[in-house]
């Protein structure tokens, strides 16, 4: 009889453990995202607000710049984060958010040429010939503001497509030299660039079962602000995690 109880307590708890992992994997193909504060099943979902991190991790370049002007897409790279209220007016299938992040972006310039501020206007000019290990970088830090659209497909829900914008405040830039002369290496920041205070990106992102989720921004805005550099607009694509 022990050994009866003994084997049903057993088959029960695997049973158990079995629906739970079942359980589990269902959620996690449903919600890609990492979810705060959902407690619920996606079925009753409408009218619900849910809380969500987000991170991106992706690479950079600058678009429409001049001939004279490059930038390489590596080691140039887009790093950001942000939690968001995601609203659920009509169900699980559609979700609207909002909310507050934190990005970083570094461009490295693809010449022999570096940043230099000649009055108010950020140009680029030749390195002088003898200096080695040379490079040129421009960093951007941005407090940003996502507003998106979330539309999930299928009973799953394990593919969506992201549509909206991320609006910059962009609190801090600069532009980096580097260089070695002789045996001395040199590094040279410029402050006040004149960055535009406020852009906006145009953000399209694809949730893929099984991979991480896929983005592209751009923005329409130049970076600088006029007769401060060159009309060049920023673009970065990359991972969501």
């Amino acid at each position: 009889m022990k050994k009866i109880l003994l084997f049903t307590c057993l088959a029960l708890t695997c049973m158990t453990a079995q629906a739970k992992q079942q359980n589990d994997s269902v959620k996690s193909k449903q919600y890609k995202k990492i979810h705060i504060c959902k407690s619920k099943h996606a079925d009753s979902m409408k009218g619900e607000v849910d809380l969500s991190f987000r991170l991106n991790i992706g690479m950079n370049t600058m678009t429409g710049a001049p001939s004279d002007y490059s930038f390489k897409v590596w080691p140039s790279w887009d790093f950001g984060m942000a939690v968001t209220a995601d609203w659920y007016p009509f169900g699980s299938h559609n979700s609207w958010s909002i909310g507050l992040g934190v990005n970083w972006r570094k461009y490295r310039s693809g010449k022999d040429t570096y940043w230099v501020k000649d009055g108010d206007m950020m140009t680029l000019a030749p390195y002088a010939a003898g200096l080695d290990s040379h490079k040129t970088t421009l960093h951007v830090f941005s407090l940003q503001v996502p507003v998106l659209y979330t539309h999930y497909f299928g009973k799953d829900q394990d593919w969506y497509v992201t549509l909206g914008a991320l609006v910059n405040f962009n609190t801090g830039a600069h532009t980096t030299q580097y260089y070695e002369a002789g045996d001395q290496d040199h590094e040279i920041d410029t402050n006040k660039i004149g960055q535009r205070p406020v852009t906006v990106d145009l953000m399209v992102q694809l949730g893929i079962p099984n991979f991480p989720d896929v983005y592209v921004k751009y923005s329409p805005t130049t970076f600088f602000k006029d007769g401060r550099g060159p009309k060049m607009h920023q673009m970065s694509f990359g991972f969501y995690f």
